[in-house]
């Protein structure tokens, strides 16, 4: 960006050079042209700001990004959590398997698959050691 300003001076000082009279139809072109440019390249430093500053904000961007990513990974899956269970169960209209944690199963409410929105009940077969069972009790 700094030629092309270097190049504006250079040719503003050749214009000045050669005595252009200003009044004259090539003194209002050249002065023309010169205006021009200058707004070219005014915009043009404008544009260099402004990336510049984005570029700034792309590499604070990246650098939260990198400790958000590091904080993932650092978290055991939950496969790994002894806390928390969950139950697979497949959609019979889709075959999609419907993660359910053990909360669910204290509602009377349907299962809904996530995938085509279809609702179903669930059912059990008691073997009759369960605890809480309505079946055993």
């Amino acid at each position: 960006m700094e030629n092309v300003s270097n190049q504006l001076s250079y040719l503003k000082g050749l214009i000045d050079g050669i005595k252009v009279d200003p009044e004259s139809d090539y003194g209002r072109i050249f002065e023309g042209i010169i205006n021009v440019l200058d707004e070219i390249n005014d915009s043009i430093d404008d544009i260099a700001q402004y990336q510049d500053e984005l570029a700034d904000q792309i590499d604070l961007i990246d650098e939260d990004l990198a400790v958000i990513e590091e904080e993932l990974s650092d978290e055991d899956d939950f496969d790994d959590d002894d806390d928390f269970e969950y139950y697979e169960i497949d959609c019979p209209k889709c075959g999609a398997t419907v993660c359910l944690d053990e909360d669910f199963f204290d509602t009377d409410r349907p299962v809904t698959c996530p995938e085509c929105g279809e609702e179903f009940d669930i059912e059990f077969d008691c073997d009759g050691d369960c605890e809480g069972c309505d079946a055993c009790e």
